[in-house]
């Protein structure tokens, strides 16, 4: 299959290697290999796109694979988010809640 669109950005990669794998695809990791990967400043670490879709889809990924007790952590981060996180993560989480995927609200800002 093909990366989900529902992503746009961040996790899409995790997300396909871990269908690939429930598909019956063995999914390896490689330690020589190497991958140079730019990240731009508006879309690094502390950024208001990095807080607002790794918040969203990180939340999309865990609550659809991970195990309970992880599941669990993350709702409880989402509420930590929605009470006091920065701007994006709110409105990142609320997104995921809301189910709006794709650019959700980062494309009306």
């Amino acid at each position: 299959g093909y990366l989900r669109e529902k992503y746009f950005l961040y996790w899409e990669d995790a997300d396909y290697s871990e269908r690939a794998r429930r598909a019956g695809w063995k999914v390896v990791y490689t330690p020589a290999t190497f991958l140079w990967h730019k990240v731009s400043q508006a879309s690094g670490i502390g950024s208001h796109l990095n807080d607002y879709f790794l918040t969203r889809n990180r939340l999309d990924f865990g609550l659809r694979y991970a195990r309970p007790r992880t599941k669990a952590a993350l709702i409880k981060e989402s509420v930590k988010h929605l009470l006091g996180g920065r701007k994006w993560q709110k409105i990142g989480t609320r997104d995921f809640f809301l189910g709006r995927f794709g650019k959700g609200s980062w494309g009306t800002k």
